[in-house]
């Protein structure tokens, strides 16, 4: 069986691409600017100082070194990913040589023409890297051949990027200290990823980079955009997610597990979280039947995914067409249903920035 996970190689051109179940709650940066698309589902994206939101059909785009953190906020949340060396941009405009930028939709931007058409040439880039076919399961399907078909596709991508990101490109104030802070950052974090299921305290973060307890709350809410308290929740409740899908352990014994001091306290996050008790996100996530391959904390999606090959091919179509309107788009036509679906959406995020300002003044 072959999955989604390729890398492209040939001459100048450089680039992966796959598509995944956004399981563990995992904090990591690289060196490649990260292009995302979520196919279904919701996602929280961490990353700087701030965090970021985003649904079915948006985008986030970020660049190289950006520390980051994916949450999912609903059972089988399916995303596609491109990864790129800023390279591959700075070889046809010399801007991108040094300058930064952020970008991400939302319900507004989300339909415009530039987001369609990198919709449409990312699902194309998938297709034509899906038919070159393995004869076994590999972790990464290496494409090294010459392929113009792909890299007709690669380069039209560039030209979107370079369209939607120049507006909001900009040079960054960088300097050595600030990426010695990050080497710190790193070292804190992978603590905290080894031992997150245990009591962990800010002072023994703060010890760790040499810091006192108030310069490390602010610190880390400084690169990641969230409190300690909140990336160490967020870290327990990935782990409670996983384990209610894929064990049959009791409730409260996966709360004791993961970090929780009790049952009670893991049900109250969990609901705040994603919106479900564990119970019925347990009996949503058991009827996805969804065939998958892990590797190095990824779900890869096999290739002959039926419901994520329609998604892809939509997107295709759409574009094709270049007709469609704001309703036709998406995952789902508005109707009743779906109208009192946005409503109930709207007054969920409501509750969530709510909640969210009562986090930041409980962490204070």
């Amino acid at each position: 069986m072959q999955f989604y996970n390729f890398l492209y190689q040939h001459g100048h051109i450089a680039f992966s691409q796959y598509i995944y179940r956004i399981g563990t709650y995992h904090y990591n940066w690289h060196p490649e600017i990260e292009v995302l698309l979520v196919l279904q589902g919701a996602v929280e994206v961490c990353h700087d100082n701030e965090y970021t939101n985003l649904g079915p059909d948006d985008f986030i785009i970020l660049p190289p070194q950006c520390g980051h953190a994916t949450l999912a906020l609903e059972p089988d949340t399916i995303a596609m990913v491109l990864h790129l060396h800023p390279q591959m941009l700075a070889q046809y405009d010399k801007e991108f040589r040094q300058s930064s930028f952020f970008l991400a939709t939302d319900e507004m931007t989300r339909y415009d023409s530039g987001y369609d058409k990198l919709r449409t040439q990312l699902s194309e880039l998938m297709r034509q890297l899906a038919k070159h076919k393995v004869d076994e399961v590999t972790t990464i399907n290496v494409v090294e051949e010459p392929d113009i078909a792909i890299e007709r596709e690669f380069l039209g991508i560039l030209h979107c990027l370079i369209d939607l990101l120049k507006p909001v490109s900009y040079m960054p104030q960088g300097n050595p200290v600030a990426l010695q802070q990050a080497a710190t950052f790193e070292k804190m974090i992978t603590y905290i990823d080894q031992h997150y299921k245990e009591p962990l305290t800010l002072g023994e973060i703060a010890d760790i980079g040499g810091y006192t307890e108030s310069y490390a709350s602010q610190f880390f809410k400084r690169q990641l955009g969230i409190s300690f308290k909140a990336y160490v929740l967020r870290m327990r409740l990935r782990e409670a997610a996983v384990q209610l899908v894929n064990t049959k352990q009791q409730i409260v014994d996966i709360a004791n597990e993961c970090g929780f001091s009790d049952v009670k306290a893991f049900n109250t996050a969990f609901r705040k979280h994603f919106h479900t008790t564990p119970t019925e996100y347990r009996q949503v996530a058991g009827k996805v039947e969804r065939h998958t391959m892990m590797d190095n904390w990824k779900e890869y999606i096999a290739v002959d995914d039926a419901g994520i090959n329609e998604r892809l091919e939509t997107y295709r179509k759409n574009t094709t067409e270049n007709e469609a309107t704001p309703t036709d788009k998406g995952a789902h036509p508005m109707s009743e249903s779906s109208s009192a679906d946005a409503e109930l959406v709207a007054a969920r995020e409501q509750l969530r920035l709510a909640l969210a300002t009562l986090d930041e003044i409980l962490d204070k």
